[in-house]
Parts: C-alpha cells; sequence; structure tokens
C-alpha cells in the first residue's frame, strides 16, 4: 500500500543524483549553478555537462591510456625497451610485491583520500616509473628504478581502486557494459600506439642502417650506433661497438 510520504517521493522532479535521469536533457534537471553542469553547443549539437558520466569516463580513461596504456606499451617491448633485462625484472618484482600488499587495503585509502586524490597520486607512479628508465640509460642506477617500480605498485593499487569505483557508480545500470567496454577501449590503445611508435622506430633504423652480415660494422655514425643499440644484443663472437 502507498504511503503519503512515498507519493511525496514521487511528485518530486528528477534530480542529477538520479542514475537514471544522469543522461537525460539538463533542461528537465536541478542542476546545481556551478561551471560543470553548463552545457556547451558545439555546431549545433549540445555537449554533455563536465559532471555527467560520460565526460566522467573519457577524463578516466585517458588518464589510464596516458598511465597504464604507456606502461603496458614500454613492458611490452621487452626488458623495459633495455638490452639488458635486469633493471625491469627488479622493477617489475617489486612493482608487483607491493601492488598485492596495497591493492588489499586500497579500498580504505580510496575512501579516506577520495576517489579524485586517488586517482591524481596513482598517475605519478607511472610517470616516475618511466623517468627512472630515462635515468638509467645515462646513469645505470639499477636502485632507482627498483624504488620506481616499488612505488608504482602503491600508486597502481589506488589509481585501479579508483577506477573501478568510478566504473560501477557514476554509468546508469543499464548503461554499465557500454560504459565498460569504452573505458577498456581508449585504455587498450595506450599499448598499441606506445608499440606501434617502438615498431616504427625499428623499421625506419633498419632501413637507415641494415643490420650487418659480417663481423665488422660498416657503419660508426652516431645515428648508426644509436640503432645498433637497440637490437638484440649480438654474440660473444662478434665484436662489440667501442665509441
Amino acid at each position: 500500500m502507498t504511503t503519503s510520504s512515498e507519493k511525496e517521493k514521487d511528485a518530486l522532479p528528477p534530480t542529477v543524483d538520479a542514475p537514471e535521469h544522469s543522461l537525460a536533457d539538463s533542461a528537465s534537471l536541478q542542476l546545481p549553478d556551478s561551471w560543470k553542469y553548463r552545457r556547451l553547443t558545439v555546431l549545433g549539437h549540445q555537449l554533455p555537462w563536465f559532471a555527467s558520466p560520460p565526460v566522467q569516463l573519457l577524463i578516466v580513461s585517458f588518464v589510464c591510456f596516458m598511465c597504464p596504456g604507456m606502461f603496458n606499451a614500454l613492458n611490452g617491448m621487452g626488458g623495459g625497451g633495455q638490452l639488458d633485462p635486469t633493471a625491469n625484472n627488479r622493477a617489475n618484482t617489486a612493482l608487483y610485491s607491493t601492488f598485492a600488499v596495497v591493492g588489499f587495503f586500497a579500498g580504505t585509502f580510496t575512501n579516506k583520500l577520495g576517489i579524485r586524490t586517488a586517482l591524481s597520486f596513482g598517475g605519478i607512479g607511472y610517470s616516475v616509473y618511466v623517468a627512472s628508465y630515462l635515468s638509467y640509460n645515462h646513469t645505470a642506477n639499477l636502485g632507482f628504478t627498483t624504488f620506481a617500480g616499488a612505488l608504482l605498485g602503491v600508486c597502481a593499487g589506488l589509481l585501479w581502486c579508483a577506477q573501478g569505483a568510478i566504473m560501477m557508480s557514476y554509468p546508469p545500470e543499464e548503461s554499465k557494459g557500454r560504459y565498460i567496454s569504452w573505458f577498456w577501449m581508449i585504455f587498450n590503445m595506450g599499448a598499441v600506439i606506445g608499440t606501434l611508435v617502438s615498431q616504427a622506430r625499428r623499421e625506419r633504423c633498419q632501413l637507415a642502417h641494415p643490420f650487418p652480415t659480417h663481423t665488422a660494422y660498416p657503419s660508426r655514425s652516431p645515428s648508426a650506433r644509436t640503432c645498433m643499440s637497440r637490437r638484440t644484443v649480438p654474440s660473444m663472437t662478434e665484436p662489440m661497438l667501442v665509441s
């Protein structure tokens, strides 16, 4: 039997918090007076407001596109793009060791910090991780890459916890599958683009400086040495290139 309080609740106009109205026209919603809820019109097409689920989905997707996506691209090159895989092996060992521990408590930390803070802090670890490999090419600092891997494990636990909370709470119930598929499509494009860049560079090097079939390298130019240094380490019977 319907009570008077339920009738009064049904008579209220839809609010922005109602998931079934989250994609509806903003004219029928009671939106707060903030820039996050203002809709822009581009070429006659009205765009969703900033705080709407589609826009928030794109933001989270491109965060993962630039952070975990590039991480996948870097590790997809084998050994983190290094001739010696020792640095990559130690960094990933530290990474997944801390990831396993922090991931268990990541929900508590995300609830305390908030989704925005957890997502922002999570992206920092990926930047430090990639920077450690760039530093390793110049300084061979193995400790920095190992530390960066351990830090990334902490950050990745928070990032993926925040991402899961967003993907499960923001989309309407009937659209969750579509939103999740969009996210994984954009996220994995990071690894696709990263590996395509690496493959294009490798092909360019091979065309400009073909790999020698004899024991002496035909070119000692800086560009040739750069291309050769990114290839497989020569066997012990072949002479190493001395700068």
